[in-house]
């Protein structure tokens, strides 16, 4: 492969991340914009009682989730046999998943002693078996970097969701306004999948042996991944209220908006770019993209982190200032955990898909005893410290799997890290101590305005040190070269007389 070729893959993997970035970024506005209406309109008991009926589904939902998309990547001629045995993978998942669910709903009553859970779980399990219906003719647009439609179905879906949700909430005054708005995404999806990549519905499992390796390795990482996910929810139910449940499930929500917005975007085009790279260069384009995400993402979660209070205040109201610091220590474990996340695409590539399960194994080992012990003995503040503890030994682990699987030293993975780091450190300081005259503002005006200009000298003091130590060390190729490139662009172009 020459440097054009490269040079033009990685303009396309960058123009399809922005899709991608763009409506997550959206669509998790307008989740963020629901939660804002619906937070206001119902009460944390309301949202600790859907925490405990999605706990379970997710758990399922995410174990049985099968890499269709993934499998078909690596597929060089997609046929029309290889789209119906995606598409009836697809409906036997949710057959099973859909029987399972309600098979269990009753006995999740009984374990949480609360009777609402038998309707709530048959009526949110819709929305994963919606999910897995999708039309498998999508994935022809992600083999081209085109993530446009894929825009269009998750902005739709979402406003369509607020819209459903908002409407119930209002009539009704119900936690079914959340349960009707989940539902709504999926749907809507689902009928625009079929209108942008028409497929005739065929049952066929006559290419399942392209399907089989990666499916197999698939459910128990997947297993493993939803376990590690949702075990921290599973256990509090059982041990707090559900107005502590519901405060717990909102803060791990917000926690992980950076996360769905940005960092699951940028992996969806990675998977292609490290399909299409030669082995000899895994090293490399591994760490420009780990250096790409953590430098996006990370300033996000520093400032959510250290403004957690007036943010939650904003956002939420009085009524929720006690999830505050559950959202600082979530939001900390999630920063912890972002350069771990580019190994699933990049395993998924190589077809070595037990990395992944291994990185899985390695997180459980670790947290079930952690939250079981932080629970015990210290309540919530236990199970905050257990996430954050499993973060960071899931940290080490893929350090080493990664040096294993591509040859990637711990050094090397070091090196891509500590100019984002070194810059959000300096802007955690800076928030530190202008924390406590934002926290201080009494007028909800004044706080708004404190907070926004807190975050905007944060962005500021985190680019200019990001950059400085980018010329110090001679320019590399890497997020900073993109985006100074972008920027020279756009000022020539404001330029009079250019073209």
């Amino acid at each position: 492969m020459d440097n054009g070729e490269g040079a033009s893959r990685s303009a396309r993997v960058a123009k399809a991340g922005m899709w991608v970035v763009a409506g997550k970024l959206t669509a998790r506005g307008i989740d963020f914009c629901s939660l804002l209406i619906l937070a206001h309109l119902l009460s944390p008991a309301d949202f600790g009682l859907i925490a405990l009926a999605m706990t379970t589904i997710l758990i399922t939902e995410v174990g049985l989730d099968l890499p269709l998309a993934q499998a078909m990547m690596r597929v060089t001629t997609i046929t029309e046999p290889v789209l119906a045995t995606a598409f009836t993978l697809g409906v036997i998942r949710g057959v099973f998943l859909g029987s399972l669910m309600g098979l269990v709903a009753w006995p999740l009553s009984l374990l949480y002693q609360e009777p609402r859970l038998v309707a709530l779980t048959w009526v949110l399990a819709l929305a994963p078996i919606l999910r897995g219906l999708v039309s498998p003719r999508m994935v022809i647009f992600i083999q081209r970097y085109d993530f446009r439609r894929e825009f269009l179905l998750d902005v739709i879906g979402k406003l369509s969701a607020l819209l459903v949700a908002t409407s119930v909430a209002l009539g009704t005054d119900s936690y079914w306004a959340i349960a009707f708005g989940t539902i709504t995404t999926p749907l809507i999806a689902v009928v625009l999948s079929y209108i942008f990549a028409p497929l005739r519905p065929r049952l066929t499992l006559s290419q399942w042996s392209l399907f089989s390796d990666m499916v197999s390795w698939n459910i128990a990482s997947q297993l493993l991944s939803a376990l590690n996910w949702q075990m921290d929810k599973l256990l509090l139910g059982r041990l707090v209220d559900l107005t502590s449940f519901g405060r717990y499930a909102i803060a791990d929500n917000l926690s992980g908006i950076p996360q769905q917005a940005l960092v699951q975007p940028l992996m969806r085009p990675l998977m292609p770019a490290f399909a299409s790279a030669s082995p000899s260069a895994y090293a490399t384009a591994y760490c420009k993209a780990t250096n790409a995400v953590f430098s996006t993402t990370a300033p996000i979660l520093v400032c959510l982190a250290m403004l957690s209070d007036p943010f939650v205040r904003i956002v939420l109201g009085e009524e929720w200032l006690e999830a505050a610091p559950m959202l600082q220590w979530l939001t900390l474990s999630y920063l912890i955990s972002v350069p771990t996340e580019a190994l699933s695409p990049l395993a998924m590539a190589m077809n070595r898909t037990r990395f992944v399960a291994l990185r899985m194994i390695a997180e459980f080992v670790v947290k079930l005893p952690a939250l079981i012990i932080g629970l015990l003995f210290y309540g919530l503040t236990g199970a905050l410290a257990a996430r954050c503890v499993a973060a960071a030994t899931l940290l080490v682990s893929v350090s080493f799997i990664l040096n294993h699987l591509i040859g990637v030293s711990i050094k090397q993975q070091s090196q891509a890290l500590w100019r984002p780091v070194s810059a959000c450190s300096t802007m955690a300081i800076f928030l530190f101590f202008i924390t406590p005259f934002v926290a201080a503002q009494q007028t909800p005006w004044l706080l708004i305005l404190a907070t926004a200009a807190s975050v905007m000298a944060a962005f500021a003091i985190y680019g200019a040190i990001l950059l400085f130590l980018w010329i110090a060390v001679d320019r590399p190729a890497g997020v900073e070269s993109m985006v100074v490139k972008k920027a020279h662009r756009v000022l020539m172009s404001m330029r009079p007389g250019a073209a």
